[in-house]
């Protein structure tokens, strides 16, 4: 299966999708380059609510790792497991897999390989999928959209993730914006 062609399966074999999009005044390559060096530093509000989402494993002694503050979201995101499916000037891809209806342990499972994502099939899991691309929006500037879908692997994991969804769609929404308005203030200083 080409690239495309398994991009679109997994799409539309996802049960839950949202996407946000903000319009910058820079190239679609300037606009993607400054999403990839957004860090939680850019993003104060974001920040904080991962920290309240997570504080129920932290009073548990179940911590996530601390993500840090000054270093590259995405970067951290690739370095706890989360594999690179696509990556070129315009777009990248992101693919990770856990148990992301659980509020306590996700039980993310780190990859190394595309043949690895590909093959793992336990039905109690979600595959989640993120989507980062830039496209022209008239002279001058682009749009940058995240879109993300979630397919779970089995009838149990989508009834959990359906109830979990009700409640971290709106908040996943609102940090994905954040994300993309420190990339444009990012993108639009980088102006010559």
């Amino acid at each position: 299966m080409d690239e495309c062609a398994s991009l679109s399966a997994y799409a539309s074999g996802a049960q839950f999708r949202a996407s946000v999009a903000v319009t910058v005044r820079a190239s679609p390559e300037r606009a993607l380059a400054a999403v990839r060096s957004v860090t939680l530093g850019d993003m104060p509000l974001a920040r904080w609510m991962g920290e309240v989402r997570y504080l129920p494993g932290r009073l548990l002694g179940k911590p996530p790792a601390s993500p840090q503050k000054n270093v590259p979201f995405l970067h951290q995101l690739e370095q706890s497991g989360t594999l690179v499916l696509k990556h070129t000037p315009e777009e990248m891809v992101t693919a990770s897999a856990g148990k992301w209806h659980q509020v306590v342990d996700q039980e993310p499972v780190p990859f190394r390989t595309r043949e690895e994502f590909e093959a793992f099939r336990d039905p109690e899991y979600e595959k989640l999928f993120i989507r980062l691309h830039a496209e022209p929006a008239g002279p001058g500037k682009s749009r940058l959209v995240l879109e993300h879908w979630t397919w779970a692997l089995g009838p149990d994991a989508e009834r959990k993730f359906a109830r979990y969804w009700r409640v971290i769609r709106p908040t996943g929404n609102f940090v994905s914006k954040r994300m993309l308005r420190a990339a444009k203030r990012r993108a639009e200083r980088m102006r010559a």
